[in-house]
């Protein structure tokens, strides 16, 4: 099972997300923090940003690009279109190859190369920390960015959230349609199993799904060894035996969906397949990329890849035991790497690692994987500086940056949108897959004694004051977020919200809260809210206080602002502020809502929920899913397992003259096809 862990941390941030199709948690984020969800498929704890000072490039050009005009003249005006604002394009943005039409990548001439020029871009002040992306204190979203480029794989999201198979890896599909039957208690229900909070499978009349996976036969690592089915075995065996032999993951869904793990011919096999015991809705991000060279790890560890494959397929914990160090750390971390031992499987690799600490800032150099056989990247230089958000406006007016993600308030916005006024800058907004909430904490405190003050809370709860105060000022249509698995900018969603939820709490009803709060004899009671430490939610504790505080419902707000709290801690109690931040999984919420869910901190519990969940992770209809996820929310709404504020709202920028950069709503940001922007003429 996935578990919390202290990491996408840096000492000011902490929180949770989920990337790729593992679970994991994980740490940091941005200025104001969000966490992020994780699904059976990825967790990740994020919170908040790192301060980093970072080196600058050299100022060999006009813009202080480097050499920005030399290079393969692809570049070539004709080549440029120039986006129109709509779905999945910007206006003014220049794109190579054609303007995107979905959310997929941009669809690149086949004559596409590298040009000479260097591109410098920030997510943040998070470091990059592990080559190993998977390892529990990496999954990080800003680690996440960079290993992206590093390590490619099956999949993709797109920038709608969409789950797109990348063909230069490979392919996957279910090659045998199972069948999976839940045991039933006494009322034909699924029998949940009270340790893992999961409906419980009869083995006996349940048939597996089968899962086919196909490497590209050009794919290989870049010292040119094949990619081959050994590389997942090992992804597989640093989950299924992780406490055992001392591997340390990010999380183990692979293990926990793929029990029997993967089979192939030979351990070189290109194609192999994996049996899926029970459906998972998510089974399209169960594997992705190799993550680890099997090869050089097996020699690392004095033994030939034969033998690590035998080790995996006999459960050899003292062989695994010689192998989980280097797996953890042992290829590259904190700074300390060999070209020899960071091998790629994607477009870039690792040129230079500027390490200046966990905490604090740094920069990563990468350039092209020589050996890379798909789509060469855009730029012969890419760098990652991580520089705290607040610098960004003002590196990218003066160049030193070319594309950012400032953390957005009315004053960048302002920025922002006064660069872009010039014509040498574009600014990309829209909305995120990242929502803003409250959780109660039930397991101890005011609201484990008194449930009831759980409701005075959230009746005196300024959603929209807070919306209209801290939101709209960057984005004027935004509004007040009545669901947890839908987002108010997608379709469906005023279907979704009329038949989840009765509007009960649409506006503060101070009277309301008060009065549950005199019946209970609870005025002054200590009502804690719990932050990153963060300036955008200190104003909202402020909104809170003058409406829920003493002055207003009753209660004593007392603002507990910290920027090494977690949701996953122990003892906090009172109320959680911070963000959740998703992609396109189907059941990360899971893992938040059901009892034994690995981030469900608050003491939540609702039989009918955990049962729920089954549905929606099942092999049903579209209608079938929505339908069970509208019971969830009708539940969390009833038990007030918390309540969502808003989405938060995305701002980028980038430098006019960069082609091809992309928002999107999903947590990879701006940077999940970094490599292909490329500078035009």
């Amino acid at each position: 099972m996935s578990r919390w862990v202290v990491i996408w941390v840096a000492p000011e941030y902490r929180g949770v997300a989920h990337i790729t199709g593992h679970s994991a948690l994980i740490f940091h984020e941005e200025q104001y923090v969000k966490l992020r969800k994780l699904s059976a498929a990825a967790a990740i704890m994020a919170s908040g940003a790192l301060v980093l000072s970072g080196c600058t490039p050299g100022d060999d050009g006009e813009n202080g690009n480097g050499d920005a005009n030399g290079g393969a003249d692809n570049g070539d005006a004709n080549d440029v279109v120039y986006g129109e604002e709509g779905d999945f394009t910007q206006e003014g943005q220049a794109y190579i190859g054609g303007e995107p039409t979905d959310g997929t990548r941009v669809d690149l001439p086949e004559d596409f190369e590298t040009r000479e020029d260097t591109i410098v871009t920030s997510p943040g002040g998070v470091p990059f920390v592990n080559y190993n992306n998977d390892h529990t204190l990496a999954n990080s979203v800003n680690n996440s960015v960079v290993a992206a480029q590093i390590h490619s794989g099956f999949w993709y999201y797109g920038t709608d959230l969409s789950i797109n198979q990348n063909e230069d890896f490979g392919s996957f599909e279910i090659t045998e349609e199972g069948d999976t039957v839940y045991v039933e208690d006494e009322d034909g229900e699924p029998e949940i199993d009270e340790e893992t909070g999961e409906a419980v499978v009869d083995e006996e009349a349940s048939t597996s799904y089968v899962i086919e996976y196909n490497i590209n036969d050009e794919a290989v690592w870049s010292d040119e060894t094949p990619i081959t089915v050994l590389d997942y075995k090992l992804q597989w065996a640093s989950q299924a035996y992780d406490e055992d032999a001392g591997f340390e993951p990010s999380g183990a869904t692979v293990a926990l969906y793929l029990p029997e793990g993967l089979e192939a011919e030979a351990y070189d096999s290109k194609t192999f397949t994996a049996e899926m015991p029970a459906f998972n809705a998510d089974w399209q991000l169960m594997l992705s990329g190799p993550g680890q060279p099997a090869h050089l790890i097996a020699e690392e560890a004095g033994m030939t890849p034969e033998e690590l494959n035998d080790a995996i397929d006999e459960g050899d914990v003292d062989a695994l035991e010689e192998v989980a160090p280097i797996w953890n750390t042992g290829l590259g971390h904190h700074g300390e790497w060999d070209e020899n031992q960071t091998l790629s499987s994607g477009p870039y690799q690792l040129a230079e690692w500027n390490w200046e600490g966990e905490e604090t800032g740094g920069s990563v150099v990468l350039e092209p994987n020589e050996n890379y056989w798909g789509t060469p990247p855009g730029t012969e230089t890419l760098i990652f500086q991580f520089s705290d958000e607040s610098t960004h406006v003002q590196a990218l007016e003066n160049l030193d940056y070319h594309v950012v993600s400032p953390q957005p308030d009315e004053d960048v916005a302002d920025a922002l949108r006064g660069l872009a006024d010039s014509g040498d800058f574009i600014v990309h907004e829209g909305d995120t897959a990242t929502w803003e909430h409250i959780d109660f904490q039930y397991e101890q405190g005011p609201f484990a004694d008194t449930p009831e003050l759980a409701e005075a809370f959230a009746l005196c709860l300024p959603r929209q004051e807070i919306v209209e105060q801290i939101i709209q000022p960057i984005n004027p249509e935004a509004e007040v977020l009545n669901a947890r698995e839908i987002f108010n900018y997608q379709d469906g969603y005023d279907e979704f919200v009329e038949e989840s939820y009765d509007g009960r709490y649409d506006e503060a009803d101070i009277d309301a809260a008060a009065e549950i709060i005199e019946e209970h004899d609870a005025e002054g009671t200590d009502i804690q809210i719990h932050h990153f430490d963060v300036p955008r939610r200190s104003a909202m504790v402020e909104i809170i206080d003058t409406y829920c505080g003493e002055e207003g419902a009753g209660f004593n707000i007392v603002e507990q602002a910290d920027a090494n709290w977690s949701p996953g801690d122990e003892g906090w109690e009172g109320v959680g502020l911070f963000a959740w931040a998703g992609s396109g999984q189907i059941i990360s919420g899971q893992n938040i809502y059901s009892t034994e869910g690995n981030q469900n901190t608050t003491g939540y519990s609702n039989e009918e929920v955990d049962r729920l969940w089954t549905t929606v992770a099942d092999d049903v209809s579209d209608e079938e899913r929505t339908e069970a996820l509208i019971e969830i929310e009708q539940h969390l709404w009833d038990d007030l397992h918390g309540i969502p504020i808003f989405a938060h709202p995305g701002m980028d920028a980038s430098d006019a003259s960069i082609a091809n950069v992309r928002s999107t709503a999903a947590q990879t940001q701006i940077h999940w096809n970094a490599e292909q922007w490329q500078r035009y003429e």
